[in-house]
Protein backbone atom coordinates (compact mmCIF):
# COMPACT_ATOMS: atom_id res chain seq x y z
CA UNK A 1 0.00 0.00 0.00
CA UNK A 2 1.27 3.50 -0.63
CA UNK A 3 1.56 6.63 1.34
CA UNK A 4 2.42 10.43 1.04
CA UNK A 5 4.01 12.42 3.50
CA UNK A 6 4.33 16.34 3.46
CA UNK A 7 6.71 18.37 5.86
CA UNK A 8 7.31 21.98 6.52
CA UNK A 9 10.63 23.60 7.02
CA UNK A 10 12.34 27.29 7.53
CA UNK A 11 16.29 27.33 8.03
CA UNK A 12 15.28 24.63 6.13
CA UNK A 13 11.88 25.05 6.15
CA UNK A 14 9.60 22.41 5.36
CA UNK A 15 6.31 21.15 4.83
CA UNK A 16 5.81 17.13 5.36
CA UNK A 17 3.05 14.79 4.96
CA UNK A 18 3.06 11.00 3.88
CA UNK A 19 0.47 9.50 2.10
CA UNK A 20 -1.91 7.11 0.26
CA UNK A 21 -4.01 8.02 -2.83
CA UNK A 22 -7.36 7.80 -0.61
CA UNK A 23 -5.52 10.71 1.53
CA UNK A 24 -6.89 9.21 5.05
CA UNK A 25 -4.32 11.51 7.19
CA UNK A 26 -2.75 9.25 10.11
CA UNK A 27 -0.14 11.63 11.41
CA UNK A 28 0.00 15.46 11.62
CA UNK A 29 1.87 18.01 12.88
CA UNK A 30 1.70 21.87 12.08
CA UNK A 31 4.49 23.09 15.24
CA UNK A 32 1.96 25.85 15.97
CA UNK A 33 2.01 24.67 19.73
CA UNK A 34 4.22 26.25 22.20
CA UNK A 35 6.33 22.92 22.39
CA UNK A 36 7.32 20.41 20.44
CA UNK A 37 4.90 17.59 20.22
CA UNK A 38 6.59 14.61 22.24
CA UNK A 39 4.04 12.32 21.57
CA UNK A 40 4.53 12.30 17.73
CA UNK A 41 8.51 13.29 17.99
CA UNK A 42 11.95 11.96 19.76
CA UNK A 43 13.93 15.24 18.50
CA UNK A 44 17.39 16.38 19.00
CA UNK A 45 17.59 18.58 22.29
CA UNK A 46 18.95 21.64 19.91
CA UNK A 47 15.53 21.81 18.54
CA UNK A 48 12.60 23.57 19.21
CA UNK A 49 9.57 26.13 18.09
CA UNK A 50 10.23 29.72 17.09
CA UNK A 51 8.17 32.80 15.94
CA UNK A 52 8.10 32.45 11.67
CA UNK A 53 10.37 35.00 10.50
CA UNK A 54 10.62 34.67 6.55
CA UNK A 55 6.99 36.04 6.03
CA UNK A 56 7.03 33.85 3.20
CA UNK A 57 2.95 33.10 2.00
CA UNK A 58 3.15 29.46 2.23
CA UNK A 59 4.02 29.35 5.88
CA UNK A 60 2.04 29.60 8.73
CA UNK A 61 3.03 31.84 12.34
CA UNK A 62 5.82 29.29 13.80
CA UNK A 63 8.30 27.04 12.65
CA UNK A 64 10.42 23.91 14.02
CA UNK A 65 13.64 25.10 13.93
CA UNK A 66 16.42 22.68 12.96
CA UNK A 67 19.85 22.85 14.57
CA UNK A 68 22.86 20.71 13.55
CA UNK A 69 24.09 17.49 15.80
CA UNK A 70 21.93 14.41 14.37
CA UNK A 71 18.76 12.87 14.02
CA UNK A 72 15.13 13.61 14.90
CA UNK A 73 12.92 10.93 14.36
CA UNK A 74 9.06 10.28 14.72
CA UNK A 75 7.66 8.05 17.33
CA UNK A 76 5.43 6.47 14.56
CA UNK A 77 7.14 3.85 12.07
CA UNK A 78 6.18 4.42 8.84
CA UNK A 79 5.47 1.40 5.61
CA UNK A 80 7.61 0.57 3.27
CA UNK A 81 5.73 2.66 0.43
CA UNK A 82 5.04 6.17 0.67
CA UNK A 83 6.02 9.64 -1.01
CA UNK A 84 7.23 12.25 1.15
CA UNK A 85 6.83 16.30 0.45
CA UNK A 86 8.55 18.87 1.93
CA UNK A 87 9.07 22.42 1.39
CA UNK A 88 12.30 24.08 2.19
CA UNK A 89 14.81 26.42 2.20
CA UNK A 90 18.47 25.41 3.16
CA UNK A 91 20.35 28.19 5.32
CA UNK A 92 23.33 28.22 6.92
CA UNK A 93 24.35 24.82 6.12
CA UNK A 94 23.52 24.77 2.58
CA UNK A 95 21.76 21.07 2.78
CA UNK A 96 19.30 19.21 5.15
CA UNK A 97 19.06 15.41 5.47
CA UNK A 98 15.78 13.17 4.91
CA UNK A 99 15.48 10.77 7.25
CA UNK A 100 14.18 7.10 6.13
CA UNK A 101 13.35 3.73 7.16
CA UNK A 102 14.74 4.43 10.69
CA UNK A 103 15.51 1.63 13.50
CA UNK A 104 16.71 4.10 15.76
CA UNK A 105 18.83 6.89 15.76
CA UNK A 106 22.03 5.10 14.63
CA UNK A 107 20.41 3.00 11.75
CA UNK A 108 18.47 4.58 8.99
CA UNK A 109 18.71 6.17 5.89
CA UNK A 110 19.25 9.69 5.23
CA UNK A 111 18.56 10.98 2.08
CA UNK A 112 20.57 15.04 1.72
CA UNK A 113 19.46 17.87 -0.61
CA UNK A 114 22.76 19.91 -1.01
CA UNK A 115 22.53 23.51 -2.40
CA UNK A 116 25.19 26.32 -3.71
CA UNK A 117 26.97 26.88 0.24
CA UNK A 118 26.92 23.41 1.02
CA UNK A 119 29.89 21.81 2.80
CA UNK A 120 29.25 18.16 1.39
CA UNK A 121 28.83 18.19 -2.73
CA UNK A 122 26.66 20.87 -3.52
CA UNK A 123 24.03 20.61 -6.35
CA UNK A 124 23.73 16.77 -5.06
CA UNK A 125 21.72 14.35 -3.30
CA UNK A 126 23.88 12.77 -0.80
CA UNK A 127 22.02 8.53 -0.52
CA UNK A 128 23.48 7.76 2.69
CA UNK A 129 23.35 4.90 5.22
CA UNK A 130 23.76 4.86 8.23
CA UNK A 131 24.81 1.79 10.51
CA UNK A 132 25.19 2.35 13.72
CA UNK A 133 27.73 5.66 13.31
CA UNK A 134 28.98 4.21 9.88
CA UNK A 135 27.92 6.25 6.98
CA UNK A 136 28.74 5.03 3.50
CA UNK A 137 27.24 7.79 0.49
CA UNK A 138 26.81 7.84 -3.19
CA UNK A 139 26.24 11.11 -4.53
CA UNK A 140 24.40 12.09 -8.28
CA UNK A 141 24.09 15.38 -9.48
CA UNK A 142 20.75 16.89 -9.88
CA UNK A 143 19.38 14.92 -12.84
CA UNK A 144 17.38 17.91 -14.28
CA UNK A 145 21.67 20.09 -14.12
CA UNK A 146 19.72 23.23 -12.31
CA UNK A 147 21.55 24.89 -9.86
CA UNK A 148 19.73 25.75 -6.17
CA UNK A 149 21.24 28.13 -4.31
CA UNK A 150 20.87 28.93 -0.55
CA UNK A 151 18.32 30.67 1.41
CA UNK A 152 15.59 30.30 -1.59
CA UNK A 153 12.41 27.92 -0.99
CA UNK A 154 12.11 24.73 -2.16
CA UNK A 155 10.12 21.93 -2.98
CA UNK A 156 11.04 18.09 -2.48
CA UNK A 157 9.12 14.86 -3.06
CA UNK A 158 10.89 11.45 -2.06
CA UNK A 159 9.30 7.98 -3.02
CA UNK A 160 10.16 5.22 -1.18
CA UNK A 161 9.10 2.03 -3.01
CA UNK A 162 9.37 -1.80 -2.81
CA UNK A 163 12.81 -3.08 -2.75
CA UNK A 164 14.69 -0.30 -0.98
CA UNK A 165 14.03 1.71 -4.25
CA UNK A 166 14.06 6.17 -3.46
CA UNK A 167 13.61 8.75 -6.00
CA UNK A 168 13.32 12.26 -5.16
CA UNK A 169 11.93 15.33 -7.24
CA UNK A 170 12.33 19.12 -7.05
CA UNK A 171 10.60 22.48 -7.90
CA UNK A 172 9.95 25.94 -6.49
CA UNK A 173 8.02 26.53 -3.52
CA UNK A 174 4.56 26.30 -3.55
CA UNK A 175 3.99 24.25 -6.89
CA UNK A 176 2.04 21.81 -7.40
CA UNK A 177 3.21 18.33 -6.25
CA UNK A 178 2.70 16.61 -9.61
CA UNK A 179 4.66 19.60 -11.26
CA UNK A 180 7.95 18.51 -9.53
CA UNK A 181 11.04 17.68 -11.75
CA UNK A 182 12.98 14.26 -11.21
CA UNK A 183 16.40 14.87 -9.81
CA UNK A 184 17.54 11.70 -8.72
CA UNK A 185 16.85 8.03 -7.69
CA UNK A 186 18.82 5.64 -5.77
CA UNK A 187 18.45 1.94 -4.08
CA UNK A 188 19.93 -0.12 -1.53
CA UNK A 189 21.72 -3.21 -2.39
CA UNK A 190 22.06 -4.64 0.14
CA UNK A 191 18.18 -4.54 1.48
CA UNK A 192 19.27 -2.81 4.96
CA UNK A 193 16.02 -1.06 6.09
CA UNK A 194 12.52 -1.83 4.73
CA UNK A 195 10.72 0.28 6.77
CA UNK A 196 10.52 2.42 9.89
CA UNK A 197 10.94 6.27 11.16
CA UNK A 198 10.88 8.67 9.20
CA UNK A 199 12.83 12.36 10.41
CA UNK A 200 15.54 14.96 9.91
CA UNK A 201 19.02 15.22 10.24
CA UNK A 202 21.19 18.45 10.15
CA UNK A 203 24.82 17.98 9.85
CA UNK A 204 26.10 21.69 10.29
CA UNK A 205 26.80 23.36 13.78
CA UNK A 206 24.47 26.41 13.46
CA UNK A 207 21.24 26.85 12.99
CA UNK A 208 20.38 24.94 9.58
CA UNK A 209 16.15 24.46 8.94
CA UNK A 210 13.10 24.94 10.36
CA UNK A 211 9.76 23.03 9.77
CA UNK A 212 6.34 24.39 9.48
CA UNK A 213 4.04 21.17 9.60
CA UNK A 214 4.00 17.49 9.12
CA UNK A 215 0.99 15.31 7.64
CA UNK A 216 0.79 11.23 7.07
CA UNK A 217 -2.04 10.46 5.10
CA UNK A 218 -2.97 6.87 4.12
Amino acid sequence: MRYTIFFTLIFLTLALCVSTVSAEILFHDDFERQEIDLAKWAPQASWGLKENDTRHDVLDRRVLDVWGGGAGLTLTDFPEEFDYYADFNAKNGGSLGFVFHARNDKYFYMHDISTAGSKYSPQHIGWHINLENNWSVEHTPFADEKKRRQNVWYRVKFEARKNYKFKAYLGRVGAKWNSLVFVGEWSDGEKRYEKGKIGLYARCGNRCAAAHHAQYYK
